[in-house]
């Protein structure tokens, strides 16, 4: 038994399938230069979002909470948490796309129930639109029909 599972402590991030690990952020300005100079931007009065697919296979997430925005730490804070969190839930289905979030000035104000869902109706904008079935003849499946005469099922 390992020290930490004695003393009952939590596993490290990158242990966790769903914590926020280093390698889920952007960490360099390089990074963050990269995503706003290729980025589609999209926003509310709560949050603006700069997202940029990539051929990675990971989602990664950045943040820009400027103090001129928001001028208590405390507030930056909560905003920071609140898009982790909302970010963390929604990786698994955000593959491929690198974002930035910002947080607009009426942020401050609202509570975090509004934050979360004003920020998750904008990266659902970044989720991957399903494909769309080829109609070509030769891929249909074949349709299942019931004759009226006999009892068997036959394949058209």
């Amino acid at each position: 038994m390992q020290p930490s599972e004695s003393l009952g402590r939590l596993q490290s991030a990158r242990d966790k399938p769903y914590g926020f690990s280093r390698d889920k952020g952007l960490l360099t300005g390089k990074d963050y230069k990269q995503v706003f100079d290729h980025a589609k931007r999209i926003g509310n009065p709560h949050w603006t979002v700069y997202g940029w697919r990539h051929q990675q296979p990971q989602a990664q997430l950045g943040l820009a909470i400027a103090k001129k925005t928001l001028r208590r730490a405390h507030e930056r804070n909560r905003l920071k948490r609140l898009a982790r969190e909302t970010f963390r839930q929604m990786h698994g289905q955000l593959s491929g796309v690198s974002l930035i979030v910002m947080a607009g000035k009426a942020a401050e104000t609202a509570d975090n129930a509004t934050l979360v869902a004003q920020l998750t109706k904008l990266l659902n904008y970044f989720l991957p639109k399903p494909q769309s079935q080829p109609t070509s003849s030769s891929t249909q499946t074949p349709t299942l029909t019931v004759t009226e005469n006999s009892s068997h099922r036959t394949a058209s």
